[in-house]
């Protein structure tokens, strides 16, 4: 049986998107073929899907997937129109306005990032095999980076980080404003050429500020941050801060709880797709 990914981009179209680099991982671990959600016409009985995002898939085609061999990389909340439960009075979803709950329930996993994304999930009464992953999934390229940025880290320049970005769910406005307000001298760190050169501008600094709107399910920049050794000012309404594991490790350890987990999570999905192929 053949195995296929399908998701809306890749990270060549979006090189800074934290599903985009999960999904990546996948692929070249398994060596598995990708196809764009909005390329799909129909499925195949003699394939297994691994659904990621598919918010430009044909609303038809999805309810079909559910009759088919699948597994599901989630990354969001695709139980809504907007994928955000956060907007409704304690993440519950009108019952009206719930959608796509067969694509769970038929799946024969569903991949979650955290304990609090699966939680969200459990309190729409969602039914389905879930797998917590309880954190992303980093290439070893990724980590070895983290690695020697730590191992070579400069004097810090006391400024603190924040992420200027246009994605208003991180809410860059907002850290701005508190450290205008708490008169916090900071630097505004763009997307930048490469992943090397976006850690290595974060690691120069002291302290990283990150005041998301959403309820994300990970976030892999504050992460990436605690790996760096930077202290982290943070809501708490999203998934990775939540772990038992974010105030517990930092730095090298941190990384090397990381790597272990990811190999442990990428043994599950290899057995995960052993036993439907």
């Amino acid at each position: 049986m053949k195995v296929m990914m399908i998701s809306d981009f890749t990270i060549k179209e979006v090189p800074h998107g934290g599903s985009e680099w999960v999904n990546q991982v996948i692929i070249d671990k398994f060596n598995i073929p990708f196809e764009y959600s909005r390329n799909i016409k129909d499925f195949d009985i003699d394939t297994f899907y691994i659904i990621s995002n598919i918010s430009l898939m044909n609303k038809q085609l999805i309810s079909e997937i559910k009759n088919f061999n699948y597994m599901i990389i989630e990354n969001d909340y695709k139980i809504c129109e907007s994928r955000h439960p956060w907007r409704y009075t304690n993440n519950i979803i009108p019952i009206n306005e719930r959608i796509n709950y067969d694509l769970y329930k038929n799946s024969k996993a569903v991949l979650v990032q955290t304990t609090d994304h699966m939680n969200v999930f459990l309190k729409n009464d969602v039914v389905a095999n879930f797998v917590n992953l309880k954190s992303s999934i980093w290439s070893d390229n990724d980590l070895e980076m983290l690695e020697n940025i730590l191992k070579t880290k400069k004097e810090k320049n006391n400024k603190y980080a924040i992420y200027n970005t246009s994605n208003w769910i991180k809410n860059t406005k907002g850290a701005i404003d508190f450290c205008l307000k708490n008169k916090y001298e900071f630097e505004l760190i763009p997307n930048c050429n490469s992943r090397y050169e976006f850690l290595d501008r974060l690691s120069n600094c002291s302290k990283l500020i990150f005041l998301p709107i959403a309820r994300e399910t990970f976030c892999r920049l504050v992460v990436e941050a605690r790996c760096l050794e930077l202290p982290v000012i943070t809501t708490k309404n999203y998934g990775a801060v939540l772990e038992d594991w974010f105030n517990k490790y930092h730095g090298n350890e941190l990384i090397d709880f990381l790597r272990y987990n990811t190999s442990l999570n990428l043994g599950l999905i290899d057995l995960i797709i052993k036993e439907n192929t």
